[in-house]
């Protein structure tokens, strides 16, 4: 049932969008896969080696993008079903795992995969191999130790955040007769050592760059607090998983009512309290569902960092469990009703999201949305096809210029094409694997957007190429860019627009091996 919904979630995202996504993460996160390195100038690398990874074996495209989307919900909603049959809820894991498709960061903020989406699958792994180490002997125990320590040292090479996130393990650690015990064997000084082992190189390439990742993530912070943020972050858990929450609370209030003469709506406003109660300081599934938000909350008021509203993405993986644990434990007569009402609401309800996507995606296409009608696999594929004809005996090795909408030249159209952040000598160029090139040739993509009839570029692309040809200024090198203009096509497209691009090229001044000096890469 979860694969199919997956399935048909990667198909909605497809139809309803006509490009991966409109900040360019996506792209961002392959270009950082190419080729695979052990950090970034902005993020830790883990989803990156990811994306890699899965395009080592999977076709580029944006189909097979948006599949590694939802195959990411689908290893982490496997991990609650994990942890929710290690919490003792048997009866109720499967429906918790399976209620997160009803949830926004499964399944629409989920399409776009970037630092906050690849959380989806590594959190509930962690928290179920926390249980397993508590509950594990022997050999058995010493290996889920391993595993925590490993899968915790992912959640922190995906996103610093995740700090937050494995803090609040200390709680029920601390709390619960389970977890003390826990602290009187190896495994968790195995956990440990597995987690500092896995961080290490990470840690060594920051060092040697200057500490630069450790810094973009500084840079969030400010030093005062923004109580509007704050208040969005404080309402996360209701906004994003408001539809599963209202199905639990309404189907266990209609069906309590039913059994015991109670109003209906007393009933639904009851269990809207109840479904997040706290069963003391021992309540390891109160513990675990509540400190990420908990935790994220109090660095925001306190002015740590200023939050942002996507952070909470991962934060809610085991809201469904605590939800139907408490309810059950409050009207466990309705429990089996509700199971089988919420059951049979599935495939009904995943028939309206394939309605939807639709819907939206011919919407989109009827009122020539800019972001649908991009035509950024035309737009590489033509590029490229002019530098080949242009050049036949130069190969293209590298693109820079508008970072990160340039890697669409490596994803749609020439496979390894080196992608550089801005400027191939610049400061974040440098971050990453060295690249020669004073000696390769290169271009620099500036997007125009939307044509509009003027010949010029629009103010969104007119300081990519001020920098451009200043720098080629700089170097002796042409300052005219090449322009082009392509569209859409394709029967997803009922009113295609066209869209201008210029891109500088950039010819090496002597071949390679001359001993040139290559600018310090």
């Amino acid at each position: 049932m979860v694969t199919l919904a997956c399935l048909a979630w990667t198909l909605v995202s497809w139809l309803a969008n006509g490009n991966l996504d409109g900040y360019h993460d996506m792209l961002e996160n392959y270009a950082w896969s190419q080729p695979l390195q052990l950090g970034t100038q902005k993020h830790p690398p883990f989803f990156a080696w990811v994306v890699g990874l899965w395009f080592m074996v999977f076709p580029q495209t944006d189909g097979f993008y948006r599949l590694l989307s939802y195959a990411n919900v689908g290893v982490g909603i496997w991990g609650v079903y994990v942890l929710g049959r290690r919490l003792g809820l048997q009866r109720l894991a499967p429906l918790g795992a399976a209620l997160l498709l009803w949830c926004f960061p499964y399944t629409t903020l989920a399409g776009k995969f970037n630092a906050n989406s690849q959380l989806l699958s590594l959190w509930p792994w962690a928290a179920a191999l926390l249980m397993a180490s508590w509950q594990e002997k022997g050999g058995r125990g010493l290996a889920c130790s391993v595993g925590l320590g490993l899968v915790s040292a992912a959640c922190m090479l995906s996103k610093y955040y995740s700090g937050v996130f494995l803090a609040g393990f200390l709680l029920p650690i601390f709390l619960t007769s389970q977890g003390r015990q826990w602290l009187l064997t190896p495994k968790p000084y195995v956990a440990l050592a597995a987690f500092g082992l896995g961080l290490a190189p990470h840690v060594a390439w920051i060092a040697h760059h200057d500490w630069v990742t450790l810094g973009y993530a500084m840079d969030q912070g400010g030093g005062r607090v923004v109580w509007g943020y704050v208040l969005r972050f404080a309402l996360s858990p209701i906004f994003y998983w408001l539809p599963a929450w209202l199905a639990v609370c309404l189907v266990y209030g209609f069906v309590h009512a039913r059994q015991t003469g109670m109003s209906w709506p007393r009933a639904c406003m009851r269990f809207l309290r109840l479904s997040w109660a706290w069963q003391g300081r021992g309540d390891v599934l109160f513990w675990l569902a509540l400190m990420p938000w908990l935790t994220t909350l109090a660095f925001g008021a306190t002015g740590v960092v200023e939050l942002s509203t996507p952070w909470a993405i991962p934060i809610g993986y085991a809201f469904a469990l605590l939800w139907l644990r408490n309810l059950d434990a409050e009207a466990p007569a309705a429990t089996e009703a509700v199971l089988a009402a919420l059951g049979r609401a599935w495939w009904p309800s995943l028939a309206l999201v394939l309605v939807i996507g639709l819907a939206v995606g011919v919407g989109n296409a009827r009122n020539r949305n800019s972001d649908y009608y991009r035509p950024a696999p035309e737009a590489a594929r033509a590029i490229v096809q002019s530098w080949e004809q242009r050049h036949p005996g130069q190969p293209l090795q590298w693109v820079g210029g508008d970072w990160a909408e340039s890697a669409m030249l490596s994803f749609y159209a020439q496979p390894h094409l080196r992608t550089v952040p801005n400027l191939p000598d610049g400061e974040y160029a440098r971050v990453l694997a060295p690249l020669d090139w004073r000696h390769q040739a290169g271009l620099l993509l500036c997007p125009r957007g939307p044509a509009t009839g003027t010949p010029g570029p629009t103010p969104q692309s007119r300081s990519c190429e001020q920098q451009a040809r200043g720098w080629l200024a700089g170097l002796g090198l042409p300052q005219e860019p090449r322009v082009i203009t392509v569209q859409r096509s394709g029967w997803r497209f009922l009113r295609p627009q066209p869209y201008v691009y210029a891109f500088f090229e950039v010819l090496p001044a002597e071949p390679a091996g001359r001993g040139l000096d290559n600018g310090g890469l």
